[in-house]
């Protein structure tokens, strides 16, 4: 009798963890967090209903390096120069990166999702908002430099200011956009409308 060796490659355990992540972060975009089952995952990667817990312990788990996944890659597109050098050079760096992240990798969006924050263990969600305090104090930190230097408007207090330009960056992250953001388009119009919300009165016109 002869014997023939599968061809399949078996995956290793690192490539499953990948998959089961795939797998989870596509429910939770086409479905909703609230479809999140670990039965359900098994089934999109081929595992058996236990299987998935020689990879992960729980749900819970899975969710956990899913976030920090997606934290790390959002976190990938910050300028890496410091806000307060060149800062509405950081500021054109921050909306475009962002700009592009949004529109090459749609899972960023469940970072902003209240019902995806609510299902994540304490510590992760406290990572979650540390990272969103970051950004935050960097984006604040690029626009009262640029304030200091004349280069954008001081009528508005530079929270508000900062408020506008996070709403702007984040839009582009919810579907109805990012389908106007075809991959051929070009981000750099999005820093042209932030620039002209901040651009000081009497550099208008």
């Amino acid at each position: 009798m002869e014997l023939r060796l599968s061809t399949r490659k078996r995956r290793s355990g690192a490539e499953r963890r990948q998959e089961i992540l795939g797998a989870a972060l596509e429910i939770c975009l086409d479905e909703g967090i609230a479809a999140l089952r670990t039965e359900k995952i098994a089934r999109k990667v081929g595992l058996s209903p236990g299987g998935i817990f020689r990879h992960f312990p729980s749900k819970k788990a899975i969710l956990s390096e899913l976030t920090r996944s997606l934290i790390a890659r959002l976190e990938a597109a910050n300028p890496e120069f410091p806000p307060e050098e060149r800062p509405l050079d950081w500021l054109e760096a921050f909306v475009a990166r962002r700009v592009r992240a949004f529109r090459k990798d749609p899972g960023l969006r469940l970072l902003f999702s209240p019902e995806f924050e609510k299902a994540l263990p304490p510590a992760v969600k406290k990572e979650l908002r540390a990272f969103f305090a970051r950004s935050w104090d960097e984006l604040l930190s690029a626009i009262r430099a640029a304030q200091a230097l004349g280069a954008v408007r001081r009528d508005l207090a530079p929270e508000e200011l900062a408020a506008v330009v996070a709403a702007l960056v984040q839009m582009t992250s919810q579907p109805a956009v990012t389908r106007v953001l075809k991959e051929e388009s070009d981000p750099r119009w999005i820093w042209h409308t932030v620039a002209d919300l901040l651009r000081p009165a009497a550099a208008v016109g």
